[in-house]
């Protein structure tokens, strides 16, 4: 049977595209012919597995940008092949596409653990890195099922017995309210009657509750022996403490005295 054009057009294009690519890397590899003292020698490119090997052992080299784009123009339909066999007992729900652009991200990042030993190393080492994206992306995908959304009659079988109950929340959010007020008022009868004190007695509560001053610190400064001075600061406390809680007795007393008299 006869091939007419049109079926022989592309794999004569897909020919063409692969010697471009391996002239561009065989003069890519000319231009660095000489390799550093102490280098691995380079493989031979007679191979496209050894083609390969070659321009990563220089990308490793060189971290020359147009190496690895070269590389990954050479080695992106293999790679390609390889992870779609890798996933055909996976179904359609991983993307080959996404995880050759991961596996080209991975040797991108890691060139100094590449080792050019043989012709073929590059294919050895990037099918492991194939496989390892394929391990992530697996991982990630049972995480995600962890969190899909289900069906209401299937959330309804495993409710979530550690969230607390609307009118429980709203219990608490109204707790928080009232302690929030009832904390705002005792600061406030504090601050009433602090400021009943004398200004040595506020000065001597300043320096011991707010300052942390040691009581025998404090009596240096002010002249003063530590034992009347914790006699004063008692003394303070007390006369504050009778204040507050007579201004909350009153507090707590209106209202009821508003409930007798609309009675």
């Amino acid at each position: 049977m006869t091939c007419t054009p049109s079926q022989t057009a592309k794999p004569q294009a897909i020919s063409d595209e692969r010697e471009r690519i391996r002239y561009r890397a065989e003069t890519l590899l000319a231009d660095h012919a000489k390799p550093p003292a102490g280098a691995t020698r380079v493989p031979d490119t007679a191979t496209d597995p050894g083609l390969a090997t070659a321009l990563m052992d220089l990308f490793r080299r060189t971290a020359a940008a147009e190496v690895f784009e070269c590389l990954a123009r050479w080695v992106a339909p293999q790679l390609f092949l390889r992870i779609r066999s890798r996933l055909r007992t996976l179904g359609a729900q991983y993307d080959p596409h996404e995880i050759l652009q991961d596996t080209l991200v991975n040797i991108y990042r890691y060139p100094d653990r590449f080792l050019p030993s043989r012709p073929g190393a590059f294919a050895a080492w990037s099918s492991t890195i194939v496989d390892n994206t394929i391990r992530r992306q697996l991982r990630r995908g049972r995480r995600a099922a962890d969190v899909t959304i289900s069906s209401p009659e299937l959330l309804q079988e495993y409710a979530d017995h550690g969230a607390r109950e609307p009118s429980l929340q709203a219990q608490d959010h109204e707790e928080c309210k009232c302690t929030l007020s009832a904390y705002s008022l005792l600061l406030h009868c504090y601050l009433v009657a602090f400021g009943t004190l004398s200004e040595r007695e506020r000065f001597v509560l300043q320096m011991v509750e707010v300052r942390q001053m040691r009581y025998h610190e404090l009596a240096n400064v002010i002249g003063t022996r530590a034992e009347a001075l914790k006699m004063v600061v008692f003394r303070a406390r007390k006369r504050v403490y009778d204040r507050v809680a007579g201004m909350l007795a009153t507090c707590s007393d209106r209202p009821r005295e508003r409930a007798l008299a609309l009675a």
